[in-house]
């Protein structure tokens, strides 16, 4: 049980990865609608973020053709709350796919074709109400 505490079960912070990430992730649901840049209007498909930092977006979605370094035009919609939007407004930027994957615990189950992906912001978020 080499860098695990038996007392915690935690492993110790000596062997866990470097963090990678630039910024913070925000565990958030919210609406999201994207497309390939590539695509019409009629291409777009909705679901909702996992996470959510000024870096990035983590969402899952029934595409499974969604490739790595593929553009998509993604718009977000943040609901009214107290400290930060009076009102529901709408985020929305490009981001570049850097990874997907299938979610864990979706491993072996057919019904379950859900794909996971990681996209990167390519340009400052455009806000609008």
């Amino acid at each position: 049980m080499e860098g695990i505490s038996q007392q915690t079960g935690m492993q110790d912070a000596a062997s866990l990865p470097p963090e990678r990430r630039k910024h913070r992730r925000l565990q958030m649901q919210l609406p999201l609608e994207f497309r390939r840049v590539t695509e019409s209007a009629a291409g777009q498909h909705r679901t909702v973020t996992r996470d959510v930092s000024t870096g990035g977006i983590y969402f899952e979605t029934v595409l499974d053709d969604l490739r790595k370094g593929e553009l998509l035009d993604i718009e977000m919609t943040i609901p009214p709350g107290e400290g930060h939007f009076p009102y529901q407004g709408r985020v929305s930027s490009v981001a570049r796919v850097v990874r997907t994957e299938k979610p864990s615990g979706s491993a072996g189950r057919t019904a379950n074709r859900r794909m996971g992906v990681g996209a990167a912001f390519r340009e400052s978020f455009k806000l609008s109400f």
